[in-house]
């Protein structure tokens, strides 16, 4: 923590003075900031049966919500241990997840006013009579009753038949429009193989697309559903990019096209862009990404292309064929389609099925900010880059920061954001990983957490639980006091994030001060930075 100086009579509680961050896309109150240049990872959530997503509903700084395949949301809550969950939902009896691994629960979007109407979106799988269906229904939590939502309470939003087991897509979520994207696969099999041109090029389905739907009334201009069968619950926002009345011509619902299996995909907190992973078929994966200001109409380019390479339907293991023509749709590197910023190849990356992240705007990392970070479900990296002019930029692989253990591989299934915009991993394996600064970088009540240092000679002293706000295990607290910029010496040693009683029994002799620094330590016996400089002795309470 940064040093904290005291008056020779008041020992006043100095820290309140200090100004938070502006980091208005979240509210990062308790936050302080880290300047880490590397990254590291500490275990959230385990015991957990095929997770799938995490999210956090808006302002919900204390639960994580973990989606799992099977049909579950979890709760987990900052500061519990790692294996203690609460079930908030359990609709297991209406998901089909065993047909095929790509089925199940797949999404979830809390209202942007959940606070208030306690509404939550998510998309699933069903089969009935051997049909496969995907689902988009709200629920609603309970009143009174937070962490449990009322399993009786769904309205069928949207549902509609699938050709093919695999290729569901399944996210959720809400721009700053007020409108519900829902991202849609392109029915499965291989190769697109439907109707004359595959589904994903056809604006007459709904399957390889984007969808923009108004699910909580906000568009006084929208539109009865288009291609949806008798029974949704939606409309169709004014401004949909290919709306042209229910009935007629192509699906109005539709705000981008051209996807193979849009396997996460979420918008910048601060600006708006959108990044879409999009899973590719034998050779190639790829990120896409459009700015904020986009007003829709996005081709993505499958199945005329596969990453930025041609697709050729009749030839679908052969990495780079002569693009197939299909009448009616554009040619592969036609410049009406939308390329990837990063695609990267499966020959000799153990690499098979992107998984899309998010640009951090969390309220930690500060050298972070507008990084994207993105991995793939096989190989188990975790890479990132920047956007610059459109371009990605400034490629990093953050792989063994992120997971030094080796959990991701084969089983790395999806990113996800809290409330407060920290970034997490996911694995299939049963474990959420939160993504954090090394424990050396962390420090204690730094500059953005102010409000949570305070000193009295009438009271306990209090600081940052670190603990509490980062979910990084502490073993102890030191309290060193010294001169500004000198000597520094260990003068209480502490489990908890507070010295009772009215902390420091000494007071500095007349007209002299003393200064504060507190660190924490962990069990491996590494110590959080001390944010000044100066000497420190700790061997008088190691």
């Amino acid at each position: 923590m940064r040093q904290r100086c005291l008056a020779t009579m008041s020992l006043a509680a100095l820290a309140a003075s200090v100004p938070l961050t502006a980091r208005a896309q979240y509210d990062c109150a308790g936050v302080s900031e880290s300047k880490n240049v590397s990254l590291s990872s500490v275990l959230v959530a385990s015991g957990l049966s095929e997770p799938v997503f995490v999210t956090s509903p808006p302002a919900d700084t204390v639960r994580l919500f973990v989606v799992e395949r099977g049909g579950l949301i979890k709760i987990h809550k900052r500061g519990d241990p790692t294996g203690t969950l609460t079930t908030f939902l359990d609709i297991s009896a209406k998901v089909d997840s065993e047909t095929d691994a790509e089925m199940g629960l797949l999404g979830l979007a809390f209202d942007p006013s959940y606070a208030t109407t306690r509404f939550f979106w998510i998309n699933y799988t069903e089969s009935v009579a051997g049909q496969v269906y995907t689902v988009v229904a709200r629920y609603t939590a309970i009143a009174g009753d937070p962490d449990h939502a009322d399993g009786a309470s769904a309205v069928q939003v949207l549902r509609f038949a699938q050709p093919e087991t695999n290729h569901k897509g399944g996210m959720l979520d809400f721009g700053a429009d007020g409108f519900l994207y829902v991202y849609t696969g392109d029915g499965g099999g291989g190769g697109d193989a439907h109707g004359v041109c595959g589904n994903a090029q056809n604006r007459t389905v709904l399957l390889g697309k984007i969808l923009r739907l108004d699910v909580r009334g906000v568009d006084a201009g929208s539109t009865l559903p288009d291609c949806a069968p008798p029974g949704a619950t939606y409309r169709v926002p004014l401004s949909n990019p290919f709306r042209d009345g229910p009935g007629i011509g192509l699906c109005d619902e539709i705000w981008a096209y051209g996807l193979r299996n849009p396997w996460r995909s979420s918008r910048d907190a601060l600006t708006g862009d959108f990044y879409v992973a999009d899973v590719g078929e034998a050779c190639w994966e790829e990120v896409n990404w459009v700015p904020g200001a986009s007003t829709g109409g996005e081709n993505y380019g499958w199945r005329q292309m596969e990453g930025s390479q041609c697709f050729n339907p009749n030839q679908i293991f052969t990495c780079n064929p002569t693009g197939a023509t299909c009448a009616g749709s554009p040619s592969c590197n036609d410049p009406s389609i939308t390329r990837p910023v990063v695609n990267f190849s499966h020959s000799g990356t153990g690499a098979c099925a992107v998984t899309g992240g998010y640009a951090y705007r969390g309220c930690r990392m500060s050298n972070y900010q507008g990084r994207y970070f993105y991995g793939d479900y096989c190989a188990g990296f975790v890479k990132s880059f920047v956007i610059s002019g459109g371009v990605a930029t400034i490629p990093t692989d953050v792989t063994t920061q992120v997971d030094p253990g080796g959990v991701l591989p084969f089983a790395f299934s999806s990113f996800g954001v809290d409330a407060q915009g920290e970034l997490f991993v996911v694995s299939l394996n049963g474990v959420v990983r939160k993504i954090v600064p090394p424990f050396g970088d962390l420090e204690v009540s730094d500059f953005g957490a102010a409000a949570a240092f305070r000193l009295s000679k009438t009271g306990d002293w209090t600081w940052e639980d670190l603990f509490l706000a980062t979910e990084v295990p502490v073993s102890f607290y030191r309290v060193y006091r010294g001169s500004v910029n000198g000597a520094y010496t260990c003068v209480f040693k502490a489990t908890l994030p507070k010295w009772p009683l009215g902390g420091d029994p000494v007071v500095p002799a007349p007209g002299q001060l003393f200064a504060y620094v507190i660190t924490a330590v962990n069990a491996f016996g590494t110590e959080t930075s001390r944010g000044t400089t100066g000497t420190f002795n700790a061997s008088t309470c190691p």
